[in-house]
């Protein structure tokens, strides 16, 4: 069970092609496990948090490269840095899986980007930092953390610790 968090590439309105160069020299700087069979980078960061991204179209083959998935279980300033990084390296904007809706735009130019139809429940945050990418999605996170001990609590094995 995790926090989702989605990085999507639009042009002109429809989905697009994210720039793979930049966002691989990003991700070069850090320190991954990489299973190519599910697209799937385990990296970890200096600070012992961890994060995995799924994504596809780096390694050439037949698919795109045209955003990317995490899966947040920890919430550190490494882990917002490197979302921010990433995203705005690859011409990406996020989404996270929280209420209420929105979309954070890590570049100016992104917004011009973005569906006409994506409609205007999706809140329009610019972000310029890690920080600024936490910030947002504190919210979010502290909701997802709460559900998801209420889960476990709910359905842990008998006589095991929650």
């Amino acid at each position: 069970m995790s926090f989702d968090v989605f990085l999507i590439a639009f042009r002109d309105g429809a989905n697009a092609t994210a720039d793979a160069v930049a966002a691989r020299a990003v991700l070069d700087r850090y320190q991954y496990k990489h299973c190519s069979e599910f697209d799937h980078y385990d990296i970890n960061f200096v600070d012992d948090s961890q994060v995995d991204m799924f994504t596809g179209g780096f390694d050439g083959g037949d698919k795109p490269f045209d955003g990317a998935m995490f899966k947040l279980r920890d919430f550190s300033e490494a882990i917002g840095e490197f979302i921010f990084e990433f995203s705005r390296a690859a011409g990406c904007v996020i989404f996270p899986t929280m209420k209420p809706a929105c979309v954070l735009l890590p570049r100016d130019d992104l917004a011009a980007h973005l569906p006409t139809d994506l409609g205007h429940e999706f809140q329009r945050i610019p972000v310029a930092s890690g920080a600024e990418v936490l910030a947002a999605l504190k919210g979010g996170f502290v909701a997802w953390k709460a559900y998801r001990e209420r889960v476990v609590g709910r359905y842990s094995a008998p006589g095991e610790a929650t």
